[in-house]
């Protein structure tokens, strides 16, 4: 018995392990993109809370900082 095509290149790995391989990668991708997408959108409220509270953070750190 000889190896042909993909076995040959993949030794003892089945072809349907490796769609499984493919599968997973491209569901891994979808998640992380979905995720930087999502985290990079704020709402015009959030930004605002985001903005005071580092604004405050900064006061509170040095308190002789000019505010902006």
């Amino acid at each position: 018995m000889s190896d042909s095509g993909i076995g040959m290149l993949l030794g003892h790995l089945s072809g349907n392990l490796l769609w499984l391989w493919f599968i997973g990668a491209f569901v891994l991708g979808a998640v992380l993109v979905y995720g930087v997408a999502k985290a990079g959108r704020l709402r015009r409220r959030e930004r605002a809370q985001l903005d005071r509270n580092t604004e405050a953070r900064q006061r509170q750190e040095d308190p002789y900082k000019r505010p902006t």
